[in-house]
């Protein structure tokens, strides 16, 4: 969620991707990727194609991003792309519902794709949406370019027709454990086709902050730097759970504790939610930004919770670990994979708004508690969660599939 600006070279070879140097021989010679997703929203998928993208970018790899356009009231749109070098195709991708207009969209987005292929001559495709995996597909019986697909949450609807519309490419890429389980389960794709590679966050720019800049981030969001602070950034949907972080908030106050809820970003139950507050007697405990910057809001928090109902991977998590944020969470997807409960964060039963407000409770009473899972919290997605590791075995990824695809 925030803007970067990064050099281009110009030539990749396979070893920058790879840890032994491999022969001249296996140079690596693609330089194109096109990104297939059906809509630009201010969520994590989003965000992940931007930080992927501007990994490849660095290393030499050209980027485009087929989607149709932004939906909602954010900046992450087609001119958050173009702007860093990523070139945006406008493709009017159906959702899937059963309508004439989506007829017709179907049509009007073979015809673009056709475009966007003879333009930007793309050597491999990465779906990011599974409803646009059919145009991969396309591409790929036509053209001859490989395809990989990233599955971003698990749940997505399985069934019979759903699993006759899902394409996943040479190499399906699952985010968490859980998500790899899901497509092998419930999509029949083979492990041996699965590869997990974790979302990434650059760590130069998800950081703890200084005391200024938590005194500042406090200041920009209303807050006194003595409250205690918990964040949900997300969208504002049932999924997330904001509605139990109100429930713990209540339990807090009876317990003598006013903490702040800071719940970032833009939904649908906005108006629900500050209704709900307001009748828990909480109100004036809860602020609503709306869509910004997820440093800033991390910078003033002391703790992130995330009573998500459903999740792939959870992004913002990894983005609070890197900031020093301790996160508690529910086991939802990416849970096991990003947190050691009680080491580096907190997991804790879905609906459970008493065990929310206890941990939360516990890490505000205990300063060796806070210090001690917050650096272990940093120093966890550090080392495992970086988008040079991300972009890296993605580049792995990437290689394998046009080495088969070559006959190399």
């Amino acid at each position: 969620m925030k803007n970067l600006g990064l050099g281009v070279s110009r030539r990749l070879t396979i070893q920058h991707i790879t840890e032994k140097p491999l022969n001249v021989e296996r140079e690596l010679t693609f330089v194109r990727v096109l990104f297939l997703i059906r809509i630009l929203d201010s969520g994590g998928v989003t965000t992940h194609m931007m930080t992927l993208g501007q990994g490849l970018l660095a290393r030499g790899v050209q980027v485009a991003v087929a989607s149709g356009g932004r939906v909602g009231i954010h900046t992450h749109g087609p001119e958050w792309f173009s702007s860093h070098g990523i070139q945006h195709y406008q493709v009017p991708f159906p959702d899937q519902r059963i309508s004439l207009r989506n007829v017709r969209n179907a049509i009007a987005s073979l015809r673009a794709i056709r475009r966007v292929v003879a333009d930007f001559r793309p050597d491999i495709v990465h779906v990011h949406f599974r409803s646009t995996s059919p145009y991969a597909q396309y591409i790929h019986y036509s053209y001859g370019i490989p395809f990989v697909s990233t599955l971003h949450l698990e749940g997505i609807p399985s069934g019979p027709l759903y699993r006759l519309g899902s394409f996943w490419g040479s190499t399906a890429i699952a985010i968490s454990s859980e998500t790899k389980e899901y497509l092998i389960k419930s999509f029949g794709v083979s492990s041996d086709r699965v590869r997990v590679i974790h979302n990434g966050v650059d760590e130069t720019y998800f950081r703890p902050p200084t005391a200024s800049e938590r005194r500042n981030a406090r200041a920009m969001l209303g807050v006194g730097l003595n409250s205690p602070v918990i964040s949900l950034i997300g969208r504002l949907e049932p999924v997330k759970g904001h509605d139990v972080l109100i429930r713990a908030l209540r339990g807090l106050r009876t317990m003598g504790v006013k903490a702040i809820a800071v719940m970032a970003g833009e939904g649908s139950r906005r108006q629900e939610l500050e209704k709900l507050a307001t009748d828990a007697g909480v109100g004036d405990q809860v602020r609503f930004p709306g869509y910004i910057d997820s440093r800033t809001v991390l910078w003033a928090s002391d703790a992130l919770a995330l009573p998500s109902r459903k999740e792939g991977f959870a992004l913002v998590v990894v983005e609070a670990m890197m900031c020093g944020v301790i996160p508690i969470r529910t086991p939802a997807a990416g849970a096991a994979d990003q947190i050691k409960d009680g080491m580096n964060g907190f997991i804790i039963p879905f609906e459970d708004h008493k065990a929310l407000a206890d941990v939360f409770l516990r890490l505000i009473r205990d300063e060796n508690l806070r210090r001690n899972v917050s650096a272990a919290a940093s120093e966890s997605a550090r080392r495992n969660f970086s988008q040079r590791k991300m972009v890296e075995e993605t580049l792995k990824v990437y290689n394998e599939v046009l080495l088969v695809h070559r006959g190399s």
